[in-house]
């Protein structure tokens, strides 16, 4: 019996604490104890004849810490785990681009450097979507469909959007299978009608992006048209989401400059309108920092390990609990849909990618519905990063929380390691004090 591959130990004052990121367990070891626990991790022990170590020793095995698995066999075990859920077929997940074109200017988009693909989702993609979707219930019969409307901007094809919604939700109501969608927009276009339509198509939820208050936002998310105010637009297009049933999620893309910022805007949209804005570190994914309007002093970039300390931050701010942390350090069946065989972004034009991040990148493209309607599923291989294939990551012990982080941050900008590479003691930390309690 050894320790797992898998444990974390963190010095807590005289403490020594231990978390398994594959299990989720989590103990602490007074000085005596922690002894005991390195001299096994070390060297190991034959704790039968050792009576001061058995009990000790039976406790972190019955926890997990300590295990008869090789570290092969472990790491075969989260293989194993992993491969099942990115096999996973009982859910249809389809992101759904009706439209490249976008009536704003943001300096930091990503989008900027990918040759525009003009117009929005005629008939005969459509066609082929349902095609697809039939082709695909009838391989593997999935229990729920889940849809993003993403872009460019959704609300510039809303007649797409909701056409494609009738007949997607008539599949599923025939099978009954489970239908929900969710809209990613500047909100610039949504008015009453939108809002209605939406909810009618069963959009439940809305994606905003706030980037601070008014005078910051508008310098961030600046629309084509300069008299538009994207700011009033955004807030309005909020209101009328939640004013037909629709929730709102809202993030702010930050970095130095509007951080400061982000607790007041955030306390004063979930105090008038009930939203919760997260925030996400502002990043150079379209390779052109310093450029253009993307560069000082109204950008200043926060590094990855910079970001993951305010993340932390910001959320022992909010109050936490035991459950709360354990929820945060989780192990997740997959980093994201883009590792799964059973998530498709499918473009205006039936170009297929197994990530949202890359579309529009005619090298990312998996397959094109209008050539190829009944693909093999796998994309894992072609597309998405493979964390038991990567030395590094098969060696750490963060990887059943991590599982390679996202792929598209790896190859587009510094943020190569999960963020709690870095303040995951600070979480161990906290979760400590409450199991103190």
């Amino acid at each position: 019996m050894h320790a797992s591959r898998y444990n974390i130990a963190v010095e807590n004052g005289s403490e020594t604490l231990l978390f398994n990121t594959a299990t989720g367990a989590f103990t602490a070891l007074d000085e005596a104890a922690a002894q005991i626990y390195q001299t096994l991790e070390e060297n190991g022990i034959d704790w039968h004849d050792n009576a001061k170590a058995q009990p000790l020793v039976e406790r972190l095995a019955a926890d997990g810490f300590l295990t008869d698995a090789s570290p092969e066999e472990e790491l075969a075990a989260l293989q194993t785990r992993f491969e099942a859920a990115r096999h996973d077929l009982s859910a249809l997940t389809l992101v759904l681009v009706p439209t490249y074109a976008c009536n704003y200017r943001c300096p930091y988009c990503y989008e900027q450097g990918i040759p525009a693909i003009k117009g929005t989702m005629q008939e005969d993609v459509m066609d082929a979507i349902l095609r697809f979707m039939a082709d695909r219930y009838a391989q593997h019969p999935f229990r729920s469909l889940s849809v993003q409307w993403y872009g460019g901007d959704p609300s510039l094809a809303l007649p797409q959007v909701e056409r494609l919604s009738e007949r997607k939700i008539a599949f599923c109501d025939q099978r009954d299978v489970a239908y929900d969608a969710l809209i990613l927009t500047n909100g610039t276009l949504i008015d009453d009608a939108a809002a209605a339509m939406l909810a009618r198509c069963r959009v439940s939820t809305a994606l905003l992006t706030i980037d601070g208050f008014e005078e910051t936002h508008n310098k961030r998310r600046m629309p084509a048209d300069p008299s538009v105010n994207s700011f009033e637009r955004v807030i309005t297009a909020a209101r009328l989401f939640i004013e037909h049933g629709i929730q709102v999620n809202a993030i702010m893309n930050v970095d130095r400059t509007n951080w400061p910022e982000y607790h007041a805007l955030r306390d004063e949209l979930h105090c008038t309108l009930g939203i919760d804005l997260s925030c996400g570190r502002l990043s150079d994914c379209g390779h052109f920092y310093g450029t253009r309007d993307f560069c000082k002093p109204e950008f200043v970039l926060l590094k990855p390990e910079e970001f993951a300390q305010l993340e932390y931050e910001e959320f022992a701010s909010r109050g936490f609990d035991e459950q709360t942390i354990l929820a945060k350090l989780a192990a997740p069946p997959v980093f994201c849909g883009g590792q799964s065989d059973n998530y498709y972004v499918i473009d205006c034009v039936g170009d297929v990618y197994a990530c949202d991040g890359y579309v529009g990148n005619k090298e990312h493209v998996v397959f094109n519905l209008l050539e190829e309607p009944c693909p093999a599923p796998d994309k894992l291989q072609a597309i998405s990063h493979d964390p038991f294939a990567d030395p590094q990551c098969r060696e750490c012990a963060l990887l059943p929380i991590c599982l390679g982080n996202c792929d598209w941050e790896r190859r587009t900008d510094q943020m190569q390691c999960h963020p709690l590479k870095t303040t995951l003691p600070d979480y161990l930390r906290d979760l400590r004090f409450c199991c103190a309690e």
